[in-house]
């Protein structure tokens, strides 16, 4: 009678599937973290390229461009994409300065009659505004003062309507819209004129005959009070001058048009 016992053969191959098996688990193991480190990488990747996308350039018309600096350094690629532009507005107002230097030296030189607009304020860097003067010989300040700079044209501009304007873009407001201002003007047609006109000659009494008095109307009852006015439109006036200043140079001929 055999013995229950499993032949040496059989026990070699029982512990050779029992390592194949433990080991192909531990490969799974593996290689689902690395994917799981893999997709956190990326991840990471997507959102450090999203956070530094550079600043976007916006077409005013008539070759001048304008552009927003954010956030410095990183939006030091975008600067030196728009740098050569015919004409440029720099934004340089209230940037995120986070890391020294704001703006690098060496930045090519712009042709001598090509104008560079930038906005300032309380939040402008001297030292990326030094940089930006060093290659542009065309160069114009606008805005409010700052620590450290001293506009070319200084503006006679609220610093807080100021920065509600300077928000009112990254809150979605259009950028014409903050530039040009639509005024309401009353209108006078022919007709209206001529009501306005018989309206003047009914109540004005012949020269001859005084002018009668009315009698006393029943007092009226009190009108609710009106709902407060909306409060109007933010307008970009430092964006708003260097857009008029730009299109005045055009008209003198001082610039090249489209």
């Amino acid at each position: 009678m055999r013995g229950s016992s499993i032949a040496p053969s059989n026990k070699f191959q029982v512990a050779s599937n029992k390592m194949a098996s433990e080991s192909s688990i531990s490969g799974s193991s593996r290689r689902l973290r690395a994917r799981r480190l893999l997709a956190s990488g990326l991840w990471l990747l997507l959102a450090t390229a999203v956070a530094a996308a550079p600043a976007p350039t916006v077409d005013l018309g008539q070759n001048l461009s304008y552009l927003r600096l954010r956030r410095l350094p990183a939006d030091v690629p975008a600067l030196t994409a728009a740098w050569l532009a015919p004409a440029l507005v720099v934004d340089l107002r209230y940037p995120a300065v986070e890391g020294a230097p704001a703006v690098p030296a060496g930045l090519p030189a712009r042709p001598r009659h090509a104008p560079l607009f930038v906005l300032v304020g309380p939040a402008t860097p001297a030292d990326a505004l030094a940089a930006l003067r060093a290659a542009a010989p065309a160069l114009i300040t606008l805005g409010l003062p700052a620590p450290g700079v001293t506009p070319d044209l200084v503006l006679a501009v609220d610093p807080a309507a100021d920065r509600r304007a300077y928000d009112a873009l990254d809150a979605g407001t259009a950028l014409d819209a903050l530039i040009n201002v639509k005024i309401a003007k009353e209108r006078f047609d022919e007709a209206a004129l001529a009501r306005e006109h018989e309206q003047d000659q009914a109540g004005t009494p012949p020269p001859d005959r005084p002018a009668a008095t009315p009698a006393a109307a029943p007092a009226a009852p009190a009108a609710p009070a009106a709902a407060p006015a909306p409060p109007p439109p933010p307008v970009d006036v430092v964006l708003q001058r260097a857009v008029q200043l730009h299109r005045a140079l055009l008209a003198l001929g001082r610039l090249p048009g489209d």
